[in-house]
């Protein structure tokens, strides 16, 4: 099983090759203040996409700081130079 820093950063990476890094970033840190209701809101949905693709993302987001550290691995300069 993939620990919830594993989990956010392939998030991180589906974000960056759909080019959403910075959108998602903006719109994370606008709801910043509502963590605890968007990971409730995770928890919430759980039921409804376990078995799905989606389902290991929507356990790690049912903690308040795995928000803050998705924010912050956007935040996070990457390197392209490969």
């Amino acid at each position: 099983m993939d620990t919830t820093n594993q989990v956010l950063q392939r998030l991180v990476a589906g974000v960056e090759r759909a080019g959403m890094r910075a959108p998602l970033a903006l719109i994370l840190d606008m709801l910043s203040p509502i963590d605890v209701v968007s990971s409730q809101l995770a928890r919430f949905s759980l039921p409804f996409l376990g078995g799905t693709r989606a389902e290991a993302y929507v356990s790690a987001l049912g903690d308040p700081d795995a928000w803050r550290e998705l924010r912050r691995l956007l935040d996070t300069p990457t390197d392209d130079k490969g």
